[in-house]
């Protein structure tokens, strides 16, 4: 029997038995329908084929690492299926996971190492791939400088962050500051957000009574947690209130779905707290003890009154108060801010915003509330951040300090620039792991000028994507189950390697142990293994790969339990309190408090509006596809083949545009084309795309010109454009 999920029928009122069905479809779950209640399961185990054998793994397609039972059969898998006793993930696997055979013998996968020539690409051994690039980055370090290089990763399943230690390992022993990659248009601005507000925190959804979802869709982005812990805290009565401009399936089964202009939460945020504050909903108590600058919110939020929220935010000014009211008044509650709101040039501020509602309301390390993080044992060093090589600093250190400051690398959305200015100093060579940012990164036509210019561009991946086809040397990366792999979260494991590379495939981390041999840093690389590293990074807590190895379910890392941990050590800010005032970021240069700021403004002021009257709210997720992965497999790519333009039918009429019409959509930066699906509850004046699609790349619409001034995150979720039908 398939495990089953039981979804209150209440939860799908006001929607047909199939609208309903085809949501949680859209979501990647398979349903079957009972007579009192709706039941959404996942597929479980397939009968493998005789002969096979069988393989406990687990998925390395994104981070949610569910379990997996390979099937293999002369070295080759033949079929993958959801390990049903997995602890964590209870039997589910997505789409994209079931999909694992397909995507390791795809027909366009590159299994050998190519240079190219002229516009052409020739094969070369992996010697001479190595040697050709040691020689130039030895070169130009000579000329240049080693800042000349900038190492960037992405999301792609060649990439591991504990082979990321070892990429910004080799980053500093060469001497570059320059480490980037995917963590700057996601993630390190709500980081950075916390750092500067509450600390780190994270949604205890299993014992809140009220759960607000904060431009989030867990449904697609997160469905292990979505299943399992947010459907169920629904179904037992805990209210459900979503902050999305779009519809989608975790909005249609909300208690309150608020629909806000994009990048108008920051306003909408400070609303409700002066609704709350107004309403002396606040825990006065708490405030007092733990918090910093209450009196100067209040007067900030003051300005924020629901009728003027209103104004900006298109939420009827009753709404805004009834989510306040339902929030503040349904103890315990905790927030989930999702990537939408760090992907505006406002996001850090609307973050923080966002994360002091729940200071506001002393839902903060208790019992159903946002728990803090507790202290672990920490792990040695793999990458070496105090390296002396390191005197330059990064391209961007000064213009986003914080953020170097926080995370010590420097933000990818300024290396277009940064090549083509030759400012703060030359940059010539560029190598990406399991990355493409010509579809991911903001602005693709300002990335594609920028790498022509490059002496040296390298790319490790499965197949040549967009941003493959500019490199000068490809390398075939290995897949998840082609290598070992070592996972560090409350659980400490090791998911070895299953079959052979195939091909000419290496490991990342192959790559940089075989670099730094050939470029002279044997005493900073001195592993002869993988599992050598691994073994003195697990040094500390006396764990070791061979453990790991004999102990597939690894061993507990877990953080020191219990609530109101901050009562004893304080909050992780720099004033070891709650920053409603934020001092740290006064001293920076920053407004100390969370005001909103119009991320069109500097749009109106230049009388664009008139020409791009839509805002286009883009990078929603599609179930079948990892940002710009898979879309090359044909059994995903046959259940969402179109990149779809989502337009509202008041929007649609205007324009003369119907259901399944082909429309250019164009901003001041250039133009795509795609198909229109109207969809009803979308906000009037609101357009969204979802991003990834190589033939209708959102990105040759965004901008790289204002980003965050504190985070530097890009406007991927809010840009004005235009819409005309072909």
């Amino acid at each position: 029997m398939n495990p089953r999920i039981i979804v209150p029928e209440e939860m799908a009122k006001g929607y047909t038995r199939r609208e309903f069905l085809k949501l949680l479809e859209r979501a990647g779950i398979s349903v079957t329908v009972g007579t009192t209640v709706f039941l959404a399961g996942c597929k479980r185990k397939v009968n493998p084929l005789a002969g096979a054998r069988e393989v406990i793994t687990r998925c390395g397609i994104c981070s949610a690492d569910c379990g997996m039972n390979a099937y293999i059969k002369n070295d080759r898998v033949i079929a993958v299926a959801p390990w049903p006793e997995d602890p964590d993930t209870k039997g589910f696997m997505c789409d994209m996971g079931l999909a694992t055979v397909e995507l390791l013998y795809a027909p366009d996968r590159i299994l050998n190492p190519k240079k190219r020539v002229g516009t052409a690409w020739t094969d070369i051994t992996w010697d001479e791939a190595m040697d050709s690039i040691a020689r130039k980055l030895i070169e130009l370090k000579k000329d240049l400088g080693p800042q000349s290089l900038i190492c960037h990763y992405g999301v792609s399943q060649v990439r591991s962050m504990f082979f990321r230690y070892l990429q910004r390992r080799f980053c500093n022993v060469y001497g570059t500051p320059n480490f980037t990659g995917c963590g700057s248009q996601c993630a390190v601005a709500t980081m950075l957000a916390r750092k500067y507000s509450t600390g780190p925190i994270s949604p205890d959804y299993e014992n809140a009574k009220c759960i607000v979802l904060w431009g989030c869709n867990p449904s697609v982005s997160a469905p292990l947690g979505w299943v399992h812990r947010i459907l169920p805290a629904k179904g037992r009565g805990a209210k459900l209130i979503c902050i999305d401009p779009r519809p989608n399936l975790t909005t249609k089964v909300a208690d309150i779905h608020l629909r806000p202009r994009p990048g108008s939460d920051g306003a909408l945020a400070l609303s409700m707290m002066q609704v709350i504050v107004n309403d002396h909903l606040y825990e006065e108590d708490f405030i007092e003890k733990h918090c910093v600058g209450f009196s100067e919110l209040k007067a900030l939020v003051d300005g924020y009154k629901p009728e003027v929220a209103e104004n900006i935010t298109g939420i009827p000014a009753e709404d805004i108060r009834k989510a306040a009211r339902t929030y503040a008044t349904h103890s315990p509650a905790c927030i989930e801010p999702g990537s939408a709101l760090e992907l505006h040039i406002n996001g850090v501020q609307t973050i923080r915003a966002v994360m002091l509602l729940q200071a506001l309301t002393g839902n903060i390390d208790v019992k159903g509330g946002a728990l803090m993080e507790g202290d672990k044992t920490p792990l040695v060093d793999l990458e070496l951040k105090a390296h002396s090589k390191v005197v330059s600093t990064g391209i961007s250190s000064n213009t986003y300090p914080l953020f170097w400051e926080s995370r010590k690398m420097v933000t990818a959305n300024v290396i277009p620039e940064a090549i083509l200015s030759g400012k703060p100093y030359p940059i010539k060579s560029l190598i990406v792991v399991g990355g493409n940012p010509v579809v991911t990164g903001p602005n693709a036509a300002h990335q594609r000028r920028a790498y022509k210019q490059l002496d040296l561009m390298v790319v490790m991946d499965l197949f040549m994507t967009e941003t493959a086809k500019m490199a000068d040397i490809f390398l075939p990366a290995a897949s998840f189950l082609e290598r070992d792999n070592l996972k560090v979260r409350d659980r400490i494991y090791m998911t070895p390697k299953v079959i052979p590379e195939r091909g000419e495939a290496w490991p990342e981390w192959k790559f940089w142990f075989e670099l730094a041999k050939r470029m002279g840093y044997t005493r900073e690389f001195p592993w002869a293994t993988l599992d050598e590293a691994i073994d003195e990074h697990l040094s500390p807590i006396q764990v070791t790969s061979s453990h790991l190895r004999q102990n597939f379910h690894g061993v507990d890392y877990q953080a020191r339990s219990g609530y109101k941990k901050y009562e004893k050590d304080g909050f992780r800010t720099h004033s070891r309190k709650i920053e409603f005032y934020s001092q740290a970021l006064a001293d920076a240069g920053y407004d100390p408090l969370p005001r909103y700021v119009d991320p069109y403004k500097v749009f109106a002021e230049k009388g664009l509006n008139a020409r791009y009257p839509l805002i286009m709210t883009s990078g929603a997720r599609i179930p079948y596809y990892f940002h710009s992965q898979f879309r090359n497999l044909p059994s995903l790519r046959a259940k969402f083949p179109d990149p779809l333009l989502e337009i509202n039918p008041s929007d649609a009429s205007a324009l003369g545009i119907r259901e399944g019409d082909t429309v250019n959509v164009i901003s001041p930066r250039g133009g795509i084309r795609a198909k229109a699906t109207i969809i009803q509850a979308l906000k009037v004046g609101t357009v969204a795309m979802s991003h990834g699609w190589a033939e209708a790349n959102i990105n040759e619409l965004t901008d790289d010109a204002f980003l965050d001034p504190i985070s530097g995150f890009p406007e991927y979720r809010g840009f004005m454009c235009r819409v005309e039908k072909v």
